[in-house]
């Protein structure tokens, strides 16, 4: 083994002291990678979360007596989405690493976008659930390939502010969406009625979008053309100090299987389930629910928008409480304020607008834990191969949560919603205690390695990173 190769493996796992000029040089392709990768990756889920969370606004707006739908139809709607969207999350992300990114993402969005044009020309319940079912499956490989390929770009010490402004772009959509959709609703279409332009039209600005991406993603630091030669060699060394090579990392069955037998990543997968209940409860069903409290369909598709533009505010947080504060700290904190909310929400029931106040509260408590679990998942897994296992199995809870939820606020539930926002409340009192198992196992495992530190030296670069977290010289994230 050379020289060179041993400096490097010593330096898995561990923080880089970089001089003045190095530090100089990594605010520059910071700067770089922020301005070419952040935006195009928020739009991206700007139209993802718009294009599936539309039918909230389309039931507001007659689709329910347009295509005659039932109760059971109401909820098959929602969850035939999220089915399709867990069974095919795994297999999708594991495409990622067989396409470049650039590739991948632009066929996923143009895909998706053309199936949200069809749900307008649906004009049977069957017809619109296959739509819906298709749907879930083109979007599958969005969330947990940005998961996955984020950190090809940032340390595990970067990333974090860096995905809650990912999640800020889907929070902002449902901002915009009922707005958006108020809007498209009065503009006449020969032939089309008016719940289906909302699908027409955001599904073609979809398309074109997904067209574009195709030229404005980049792949991989190895490969990008913007850096100078400096910044791409601190850029690759640092990521390659901190998880590994983007560009030649592989995932194998045992890969796989290893990540399944690691409890930890059951214990997120749990917690993301949680946040998305909540989630799916405000980012699809907001419209609805306030038209319960006495609104009309128009007025509360637009007032749908506050709950979300609470949350993107709390999300706008996370990109200092992520770093000012550990993350069980974090989660814990919001999942606390949207227990407050959902409880008013859901057992207030002599107002209107205080149940409308709540409301919004439990959006701003709902969606910065999004950020927040699923980085701590990112950080914590040790390894790109790991990491993205693990966002692809923790995210697909993320589906089954929406797979479910669709059934809890159907209408004949309506207007208190009791089991809902009874649910709501359950589980996001297990983010909490969840949080609190993974605080302790994490500060004793810590400490435990800080007491006894192991020589690793005699392994090679690839048996080391094969370690992941369970690495000598790895340190949790609390």
């Amino acid at each position: 083994m050379s020289i060179n190769s041993e400096k490097e493996l010593q330096k898995i796992n561990e923080v880089e002291v970089l001089s003045d000029y190095e530090q100089a040089l990594v605010k520059s392709y910071l700067r770089k990678v922020d301005l070419r990768i952040i935006p195009i990756m928020g739009l991206i889920y700007f139209f993802a979360v718009m294009d599936r969370a539309n039918i909230g606004n389309a039931f507001a707006n007659g689709l329910e007596t347009s295509l005659n739908f039932t109760i059971a139809d109401k909820g098959n709607a929602t969850s035939f989405f999220f089915i399709f969207y867990i069974i095919m999350e795994t297999p999708s992300n594991i495409l990622l690493k067989k396409f470049k990114p650039h590739i991948w993402f632009s066929l996923i969005i143009t895909t998706w976008s053309v199936v949200c044009l069809c749900m307008a020309f649906a004009k049977s319940v069957p017809t619109f659930l296959v739509c819906r079912a298709l749907l879930g499956a083109t979007e599958s490989g969005l969330t947990p390939g940005v998961v996955a390929y984020m950190p090809y770009w940032y340390t595990r010490a970067e990333v974090g502010f860096r995905m809650s402004m990912f999640f800020a772009a889907g929070t902002l959509s449902g901002v915009f969406g009922g707005p958006i959709a108020a809007g498209l609703v009065g503009v006449p279409v020969k032939g089309v009625d008016p719940y289906a332009v909302i699908f027409l039209i955001e599904g073609a600005i979809s398309i074109g979008f997904g067209i574009l991406a195709f030229f404005l993603i980049v792949d991989y630091p190895e490969t990008a053309k913007f850096f100078t030669p400096e910044e791409k060699e601190l850029i690759t060394r640092r990521i390659r100090a901190d998880q590994g090579s983007a560009i030649k990392s592989k995932v194998g069955m045992a890969d796989v299987l290893k990540s399944l037998s690691d409890w930890k990543m059951w214990v997120y997968a749990v917690m993301f389930y949680a946040v998305n209940v909540s989630g799916v409860t405000i980012g699809v069903f907001a419209s609805p629910l306030i038209k319960n409290l006495g609104y009309k369909s128009r007025t509360a598709t637009i007032l749908s928008s506050l709950p979300n533009l609470a949350g993107f505010v709390g999300q706008l947080l996370t990109g200092y409480t992520m770093t000012a504060f550990p993350l069980w700290l974090n989660a814990s904190f919001f999942a606390s304020i949207a227990v407050i909310g959902f409880a008013v929400t859901g057992f207030t029931f002599n107002s209107s607008v205080l149940r409308l106040v709540f409301l919004c509260v439990a959006g701003f408590g709902t969606f910065p834990n999004i950020p927040v679990i699923a980085t701590w998942m990112s950080v914590n897994a040790g390894g790109i191969s790991k990491r993205m296992i693990s966002s692809a199995m923790t995210v697909s809870f993320g589906g089954i949560a929406g797979a479910t939820t669709g059934y809890i606020f159907v209408s004949n539930y309506a207007p208190k919603y009791t089991i809902g926002n009874s649910v709501n409340i359950a589980v996001l009192i297990i983010i909490v205690l969840f949080s609190l198992i993974l605080r302790a196992f994490f500060t004793a495992e810590n400490a435990r390695r800080d007491a006894n530190p192991v020589d690793v030296s005699h392994m090679s670069e690839e048996e080391q990173r094969a370690l992941n977290d369970l690495h000598p010289s790895f340190r949790y994230r609390l």
